[in-house]
């Protein structure tokens, strides 16, 4: 019998407006089973929002920080960061769950809207759209939303990543900005999500999280790691920033995160460079670094 072939998955990192409408042609062609985006579209841009909403391939969004800016200054939901949850409807999936069958896993969305660091920053807000005051809530919140997966095999969607992968500014989510560079800057609640997950017999195969660009503030210029597995799950971090850069022939490239998942695994990881045109010029297969408890 021939084995099912891998279901293709690409997931965008923070995109901060850069963003083509060559980009949305180029997913259409390719048609994978899905595109994951993992939030700070633009700062409440409910346009780009409308846009990258009506792309014709199935899709999946957590929002960013920068998807709730100007409504975590206010303590409540704007009206456009209203617009933009319908304009997104189910396929926002912060503490949500959807099952991908042709890739034997369910994908999971974690926290919405996370700065990162120890707290919520406005407990107001997702008291507003979830009922969520502090981090135990929301890690509850997750773990329900697990308990609803048709498969054991989880790929989890987020903004940030957890805690417990690393303090140095260089690490995966650790703090290279502000006075006081360096610290775990990652989320407690999705920490604690997985250990729960895992301990009620889910395997949390990949965690897809951005939120740190690829690029450190401190030491300034020099580059994050994005890809690391511990204790048999994969963080990837396809935050590059800015995703458009300009080649030697003036010509403008995009990037992608391409990753092949079957019966519940994944593959294989690459990164994407496309051209105008939508033809890949440039795929790089990244290191992952493997990390102890």
């Amino acid at each position: 019998m021939t084995p099912p072939r891998p279901a293709t998955l690409y997931a965008l990192g923070d995109l901060h407006k850069h963003w083509r409408p060559e980009d949305a042609a180029f997913l259409e062609r390719e048609a994978p089973a899905h595109v994951l985006f993992v939030g700070d579209l633009g700062d409440e841009d409910v346009e780009l929002v409308r846009e990258l909403a009506a792309i014709r391939v199935p899709k999946a969004f957590v929002l960013g920080n920068h998807d709730a800016w100007q409504s975590f200054t206010w303590k409540r939901p704007t009206p456009r960061l209203m617009d933009s949850l319908q304009a997104l409807d189910a396929d926002h999936i912060g503490y949500e769950v959807r099952d991908l069958p042709e890739a034997g896993i369910s994908i999971l969305g974690a926290r919405p809207f996370s700065w990162g660091g120890p707290g919520l920053r406005s407990p107001e807000l997702y008291d507003t759209l979830y009922g969520v005051k502090d981090m135990a809530r929301s890690a509850a919140k997750i773990v329900e939303a697990a308990q609803r997966a048709a498969h054991q095999d989880l790929l989890i969607l987020a903004h940030n990543g957890p805690t417990g992968l690393g303090a140095g500014t260089g690490d995966i989510y650790g703090k290279d900005f502000g006075r006081e560079p360096g610290g775990d800057w990652g989320d407690p609640d999705l920490e604690e999500a997985i250990a729960r997950i895992r301990d009620q017999g889910f395997r949390v195969r990949a965690v897809v999280a951005g939120h740190m660009h690829h690029r450190l503030a401190h030491p300034r210029g020099e580059l994050r790691t994005r890809y690391v597995r511990r204790d048999g799950v994969a963080y990837v971090n396809p935050a590059i920033v800015p995703r458009l850069r300009r080649a030697e022939d003036g010509t403008v490239h995009a990037f992608f995160l391409r990753m092949r998942w079957s019966a519940g695994r994944m593959v294989a990881l690459e990164e994407v460079w496309v051209d105008l045109y939508g033809t890949v010029v440039e795929v790089h297969r990244p290191e992952t670094v493997e990390t102890g408890s």
